[in-house]
């Protein structure tokens, strides 16, 4: 039954709930064009005023921004932007507590201060050959303008959307999480009025949401404003069946947990709830192709990777080829977005003609006894690292190599697959390409991963690696496709290189 109140949930995205969703979404986007609109203004006028008043005190003249070259103005205006955004200020989160808002304002202020003021004395722009103080008192003055316009303009039409949007917040969970989830959200502006929904039965982790769960959240009038679920005590399957059904009635979703840090790329939610939230952006369709911006970055990315990594691929080549007799690359039949199969591509690191029988075995065992199977997953299909920590991997393969056993702990292995990306078989980011009998032992809830298009590295190598389980890998894959955008896909490419370096979770 929770499973058809899902489905009926995922499917009215398309059609009634659309209307729904769109209040929350219109807000989203007058906060971020005001907020825009506010700090261009602010950049303006100060950076006007800044030059009137150093040119009349200097040479007793009036002088305005356009009567001389200035690379200061540009500098300053890029690096606000791009400092703002990187903090989160363009959220609408970022208006949920003044307090915050104002400290994260000034510390904006003070980085892109520092980044106008290096870019500009590379070139030697007016704004610091002239006048040094000239700089640092347009930073002041641009500072106390956007805090005048944001927190009383900006923060007003916020105020306003509050009144109009009725509804609080519901909070689904139990535990210390959620009592802390609940208090924050206490003090939060626009949050209140909280209510707590707790499951009736604790032991449904990996399986279905419980359909008066579900019905309750579906039933709650008015539709909530937030949906925080505390994903820790729900269960992987419970937890997108509970997304499905408040982001169909237009509610903001959050999602809390150790896992999902890595997506509030920002770190605004963390600030705001003093533990690890991600907000869901949308829910991934089947047949949704990537988007422009996400396939631009993995052409780009994918493109470069391969030729400041062509030296590289010349070493391990050789050592490949000294280790053991077969060719350098291993090819093998994956299953990508959508269930389409491709070739993929890596380098090998196992002797020629062995056996996939002991390997196909483990995995199936694996996937059949985790949370959503038989019970709780099988000591014996674990191994453990250097710390005794589960590593969920095929112990001491017999198929590997000396160089491949080298290559498959720093993730080397992989580096061909940049010509996957690039020819638009994967992404830079995404799940791991499944292989076919992977596939053939899934329960239904683990193809939702299937409707991501596979990637080189993720949330699962950034966040555990083969130290997790397969449900909880399934998990991470799926909850990173409800938050996925250019900064995320950007932000997990950079946090899985330590992860390579040091071997971290790998076997």
């Amino acid at each position: 039954m929770s499973a058809t109140i899902a489905r009926d949930a995922r499917r009215s995205l398309g059609g009634r709930a659309a209307g729904a969703i769109a209040p929350a979404h219109a807000e989203r986007r007058r906060l971020h064009v005001s907020s825009l609109a506010a700090d261009l203004a602010a950049v303006l006028v100060s950076y006007e005023l800044a030059t009137v008043v150093f040119a009349w005190f200097h040479h007793g003249e009036l002088r305005l921004i356009g009567e001389r070259p200035d690379w200061g103005l540009p500098f300053a205006l890029l690096a606000i932007l791009g400092v703002y955004l990187a903090l989160g200020l363009y959220k609408l989160e970022a208006y949920v507590s003044r307090p915050l808002h104002l400290l994260t304002l000034a510390r904006g202020a003070v980085l892109a201060l520092v980044l106008t003021a290096f870019f500009s004395f590379a070139v030697k722009a007016p704004i610091v050959t002239e006048s040094r103080l000239q700089l640092f008192s347009f930073f002041v003055v641009f500072f106390l303008a956007d805090v005048v316009l944001r927190l009383w303009l900006v923060d007003d039409a916020y105020k306003t959307d509050v009144r109009v949007r009725r509804g609080g917040t519901v909070v689904v969970g139990y535990g210390a999480d959620s009592s802390h989830i609940v208090g924050r959200c206490r003090e939060l502006r626009g949050f209140a009025p909280v209510s707590v929904f707790e499951p009736l039965d604790k032991r449904r982790n990996g399986f279905d949401a419980e359909p008066a769960l579900l019905e309750r959240l579906t039933a709650t009038e008015p539709a909530p404003r937030q949906v925080v679920l505390v994903a820790g005590v729900l269960g992987h399957k419970a937890t997108f069946d509970l997304i499905a059904a408040a982001h169909a009635r237009g509610s903001e979703v959050y999602v809390t947990g150790r896992i999902v840090g890595p997506l509030d790329t920002t770190r605004m939610l963390m600030r705001l709830f003093e533990m690890p939230v991600m907000r869901v952006r949308g829910l991934p369709r089947r047949d949704a192709s990537p988007s422009r911006a996400k396939r631009a970055f993995d052409v780009v990315s994918s493109a470069a990777a391969l030729i400041v990594l062509a030296p590289a691929f010349a070493v391990i080549a050789v050592l490949i080829k000294r280790d053991s007799s077969g060719p350098v690359f291993y090819r093998q039949t994956r299953v990508g977005a959508g269930g389409r199969t491709f070739e993929f591509l890596k380098f090998r690191s196992m002797t020629v003609g062995n056996d996939a029988g002991e390997h196909r075995e483990y995995v199936t065992r694996l996937i059949g006894c985790g949370e959503s199977g038989a019970g709780a997953a099988d000591p014996s299909l674990c191994s453990t690292d250097e710390w005794g920590r589960p590593v969920y991997k095929l112990a001491e393969d017999a198929r590997v190599t000396r160089v491949g056993r080298f290559l498959r702990k720093y993730s080397l292995d992989e580096l061909p697959q940049f010509w996957n990306v690039l020819r638009g078989d994967m992404s830079m980011i995404g799940p791991r390409p499944a292989l076919p009998y992977e596939v053939e032992a899934y329960h239904d809830w683990h193809h939702m991963r299937l409707e991501l298009t596979p990637g080189v590295s993720g949330l699962w190598q950034v966040a555990g690696r083969s130290r997790v389980g397969f449900d909880e890998m399934v998990f991470q894959d799926v909850i990173y496709g409800y938050n996925q955008s250019l900064g995320t896909d950007l932000s997990l490419c950079l946090r899985t290189l330590p992860a390579m370096v040091v071997g971290r979770g790998a076997a």
